[in-house]
């Protein structure tokens, strides 16, 4: 049975309009694809399941679609989303693939080349019925500890924004204004006025990615101040891998894996029910 994925654009929208944000789960295997339904099925929420190219890679494209699909028979909605999206090619393979949601991220490009090659993807997934995410402002990888000057280099600027999604056409932006990648530390915080200025800036909703860096605090205003979509990749993987070495500790011998993937699986489960709560999407499938 093929189920039909939802768009984000139009999950994105309700949020938007009901001042909370959708969560956005990475997922690297079935484990975590179990979790991340589970968890939000406990909070009745909607649900974008993200692929990154890496993802891709590892798994393989039409595994990730098979199973999705299989999760897409729960009774919420539920996004499959390429995140990070690094070119025309992969967009289109993942739209052909079943995808319902792509970005293209050219936050590293001239804002000229980024806008015409976000503006091409868009022009993509939009003749296909699949909404596309671009982003302005670059978030950076926590290689290394960043100051609060360094990030404001990075930090995505209003009155560029309003130019790219005229630009674009965009259904939603990422946006740089604190956060970092792959953060194990809970310390980053959002400039929350940024995040304001750039919505009354551009009217679509916004991105957040790197939020597993992000304090509860910081990323709740944020949320009110117009992020509609919030990225959660690392807290998973943290989840996941200490559950497991956990359960491998308790049973070294243990040779059937899944006595010692399933704990992982249901720490995933547990910690995107977290996030939803915390994003206040809970009860708004």
């Amino acid at each position: 049975m093929v189920v039909a994925l939802v768009s984000s654009r139009d999950i994105m929208e309700r949020a938007q309009r009901g001042g909370y944000a959708v969560g956005a789960f990475n997922a690297n295997n079935l484990e975590y694809v179990q979790g991340i339904i589970a968890g939000a099925l406990a909070e009745r929420a909607p649900v974008i399941i993200q692929a990154s190219p890496g993802a891709i890679k590892y798994v393989g494209l039409d595994y990730i679609t098979a199973v999705v699909q299989v999760a897409a028979r729960a009774d919420i909605p539920v996004v499959l989303h390429l995140d990070h999206g690094d070119g025309l090619e992969l967009a289109r393979r993942c739209i052909a693939g079943g995808f319902s949601s792509v970005m293209y991220d050219g936050s590293r490009l001239p804002f000229d080349e980024n806008a015409a090659r976000t503006a091409e993807v868009v022009g993509v997934a939009h003749a296909a019925g699949v909404s596309c995410e671009g982003e302005l402002g670059r978030v950076p990888v926590a290689d290394r500890v960043w100051t609060r000057e360094e990030l404001q280099k990075l930090w995505t600027d209003p009155g560029e924004a309003a130019r790219f999604v005229a630009a674009t056409g965009v259904d939603a932006l990422a946006v740089s204004v604190g956060s970092v990648h792959k953060m194990l530390e809970r310390t980053a915080e959002i400039d929350v006025e940024r995040v304001r200025r750039i919505r009354d800036a551009t009217g679509v909703p916004l991105v957040l990615h790197g939020s597993s860096g992000v304090a509860d605090e910081s990323l709740v205003a944020a949320v009110r101040a117009g992020i509609c979509k919030v990225n959660i990749a690392t807290a998973l993987s943290v989840a996941f891998v200490r559950a497991m070495r956990a359960a491998i500790a308790r049973r070294p011998e243990e040779v059937d894996p899944r006595p010692l993937l399933g704990p992982g699986r249901d720490a995933v489960a547990a910690e995107v029910a977290a996030k939803i709560r915390l994003l206040g999407s809970s009860g708004r499938a």
